[in-house]
């Protein structure tokens, strides 16, 4: 059940979330208002870059897929000169879309309800019986509109309404050097979204998702299960299941040897590390040659780092994990669709590729265990905040431990909550707050004291 929807104008975002020094904590109203949802799609997904679809999905000319920016429908389209384009999937005429496909190739899109046809790069081509229907000064529009601007990163595209919105570059900081750091394991430098997504809805706000992205603080209770049945198969196998290096017990001490941040804008990183012990078995196997070549190229160090586990998320709505890329689409401000797209790494061994892939089944895929697990505790999470007695969610582990990098970015142990504050630092920016306070006024100050102590 939503909160009774409120005018756009009362909504004062700089009360909705408070911090201080060792203070940070959102209001519950944050996800089950209506009327903060309609302003987070006007002032989030209509104003900065949005994840709209990846260049290998569009291979050759005509190629298409639908989309959506926020609530609005797009198709991300290839047309003839190998030009990408962002275009509202609504007819000029009366509204209707005109793409229904998720995916496909086509010269044109033509509107199921009176015929009005398009190119794939937008442009109104033709305008069914016409002749007599219309003055012959009749002003036809050019065609569908496009999104502002459009841009791509290692083969990302992004797309924005606003016009102004800083170069993509610019929007993903300092994330952008973690996404290199997994394409950059492909030896070509480029990902593959070969495979078929596993979609699916739950019964949440969408910022569940976005949070738990990075949430390195939470793996070992929701993901429990999975945990308890990796153990038994190792013992009974002696491969450690998914794992061939390591027990069970070892990948979980490895698990708090990492690190979580938080970036400028909203961005988020968990991170942990690969067994340097790991590595001589990896260009002794079967696929010595794929390894020694990233070796050879990027130097022990750095191939380390690439070999962690990674997992960013891109404010607002894309996460590029270890080995997919997932993509987070509001519906309403209880409910939300979330795509997984497994990815391959391009020039790699196909039996490599295929071994990632059963890795990602595994923790991952419809019939597993990690992604039911997350969307369970989101739903749990969305009835919660039902009993409105308690105001606040509180947002402060490792508070008083995480270190400032680069003079915007934050650091912490892998089990703490900055990426979790850095994005709603970033979302108080965006809702208009006029400034992100460093202390918390103190009757907001007894509130947060008084939901601590009921919570």
């Amino acid at each position: 059940m939503t909160s009774p929807s409120r005018p756009v104008a009362e909504i004062d975002a700089e009360n909705l979330v408070l911090q201080g020094p060792k203070t940070f904590r959102v209001h519950g109203s944050v996800y089950t208002d209506e009327a903060v949802f309609r302003e987070e799609m006007q002032r989030i997904y209509s104003s900065t870059w949005v994840f709209v679809a990846h260049e290998s999905q569009l291979p050759h000319p005509g190629d298409y897929k639908t989309s959506h920016i926020g609530l609005q429908p797009v198709i991300v389209s290839r047309s003839e000169d190998g030009a990408v384009h962002v275009l509202f999937n609504r007819c000029v005429h009366r509204a209707a879309v005109v793409c229904r496909m998720d995916k496909g190739t086509a010269n044109y899109f033509r509107c199921p309800y009176h015929g009005w046809v398009y190119g794939n790069d937008g442009r109104l081509t033709g305008i069914s019986q016409r002749g007599g229907g219309y003055d012959d000064d009749f002003d036809a529009p050019e065609g569908l509109k496009r999104a502002a601007r459009v841009e791509s990163y290692r083969g990302l595209v992004f797309a924005s309404l606003n016009p102004d919105v800083p170069p993509l570059t610019e929007h993903l900081g300092n994330a952008r050097h973690w996404i290199d750091r997994q394409f950059d394991r492909s030896p070509e430098g480029s990902i593959d979204l070969r495979y078929a997504p596993h979609v699916s809805q739950y019964e949440g706000n969408w910022k569940f998702q976005a949070e738990n992205t990075v949430d390195g603080y939470h793996g070992d209770h929701v993901h429990e299960s999975f945990w308890m049945v990796q153990e038994q198969f190792g013992r009974e196998s002696g491969t450690h299941g998914a794992y061939t290096q390591s027990s069970v017990r070892d990948i979980k001490k490895m698990r708090r040897q990492g690190q979580v941040m938080g970036f400028e804008g909203g961005h988020g990183l968990w991170n942990t590390p690969f067994d340097p012990a790991a590595l001589d078995g990896l260009l002794a196997g079967p696929h010595a040659d794929y390894y020694q070549t990233l070796l050879d190229r990027h130097g022990r160090d750095e191939l380390l780092v690439m070999l962690s586990n990674i997992n960013v998320y891109v404010f607002p709505n894309l996460g590029v994990l270890h080995g997919q890329l997932r993509v987070i689409r509001p519906m309403t401000v209880e409910r939300t669709e979330v795509a997984l797209y497994p990815f391959a790494l391009s020039g790699a061994p196909d039996a490599l590729n295929e071994e990632r892939l059963a890795g990602y089944e595994r923790f991952f895929g419809p019939s597993s265990f990690g992604s039911p697990d997350d969307v369970e505790i989101f739903a749990l999470n969305q009835e919660g905040l039902q009993a409105g007695a308690v105001d606040w969610l509180i947002l402060e582990r490792g508070i008083s431990r995480e270190k400032v990098v680069d003079d915007v970015d934050r650091t912490s142990h892998v089990t703490d909550e900055t990426p979790q504050r850095q994005f709603y630092r970033r979302w108080l920016r965006a809702m208009g707050a006029s400034a992100v306070p460093d202390t918390v006024p103190e009757p907001l100050r007894a509130q947060a004291r008084v939901a601590g102590a009921q919570a």
